[in-house]
């Protein structure tokens, strides 16, 4: 071992580079370098043996190509152990496709699935925007519908108001006619007019003011009827006290001064002598 240092050390600096360069690419590129150091250490070792003789030269040659088959012995290992690599590589470079197939089919069917998903979900939305529509249409429809059939009932409630109204109206001008003209022929029609007004209490307050004005009628009919058989029972001319006495019992006065004067002031309405013509503000009480 010291005779190879001596003579490396002895060497020229560029064969030491190359002999280092050799090495680095024995080693860093076994598979190339050792199959062409071990033929060419044995190429070099049958020249240095027979065509030029040098001893140390052919040892060189022959411990390059006894390095040579030990290095090719201990990358054996590695070679082994790449091609197991390619073969798990080609392996799995075969049965890439078929999970590659089977990845591609379950993202399609994840995708699909996906896809049925959305579909029902607009589907879903749709459905119910479509029933919401509806809704709102079927409200507004009856929102329409309610305020017509109220707008409906409001014409016909203002339209028998207005009905009644009128009927209230013409009872009371009859009524009226027959205060201011207290005679039997004008009860009959202000008791019909009566009988069309719809609400009671206004037509009870007119068929009490009737009963007032017949209860007039009677008590002048009979005081008339008095009268007449005093008068042609005493066959005396009536003194002007008399005449106003009269005058009170037929309802004829022509002013309150003749009512005063006959002592019959005030006159209230349904008695006798009374008349809405004297009547001015219309209270009931004639004469105050």
């Amino acid at each position: 071992m010291k005779k190879f240092i001596d003579y490396i050390m002895a060497q020229p600096v560029w064969k030491v580079v190359l002999y280092g360069l050799g090495i680095i690419f024995m080693i860093f590129n076994p598979e190339i370098i050792l199959p062409l150091l071990f033929f060419g250490g044995i190429g070099f070792a049958w020249y240095f043996s027979k065509k030029k003789p040098n001893a140390t030269k052919r040892n060189i040659a022959a411990i390059a190509s006894v390095l040579a088959v030990g290095g090719t012995y201990l990358i054996n290992p590695n070679i082994a152990s790449t091609k197991r690599e390619e073969q798990t590589q080609a392996t799995h470079l075969a049965s890439s496709p078929s999970k590659k197939d089977e990845n591609a089919k379950k993202e399609a069917e994840v995708k699909r699935e996906k896809e049925a998903k959305e579909k029902a979900e607009k589907a879903e939305k749709e459905k119910k925007a479509k029933e919401e529509q509806e809704r709102k249409e079927k409200e507004e429809r009856e929102k329409k519908s309610k305020e017509e059939q109220e707008r409906k009932e409001k014409e016909e409630r203002e339209k028998k108001e207005a009905e009644a109204k009128q009927l209230a109206d013409q009872a009371e001008v009859a009524v009226q006619a027959l205060e201011n003209n207290q005679v039997t022929e004008n009860i009959a029609p202000a008791q019909a007019a009566i009988a069309n007004v719809s609400d009671q209490s206004t037509k009870d307050r007119l068929n009490n003011r009737v009963g007032l004005v017949q209860n007039a009628i009677t008590v002048r009919a009979q005081q008339a009827a008095a009268a007449e058989r005093a008068r042609q029972a005493t066959a005396v001319a009536p003194q002007p006290q008399q005449a106003f006495a009269s005058q009170h019992q037929q309802g004829a006065y022509r002013n309150c001064s003749e009512a005063r004067a006959a002592g019959a002031a005030p006159l209230r309405r349904g008695q006798p002598g009374y008349s809405a013509r004297l009547d001015r503000d219309g209270d009931g009480i004639a004469c105050e």
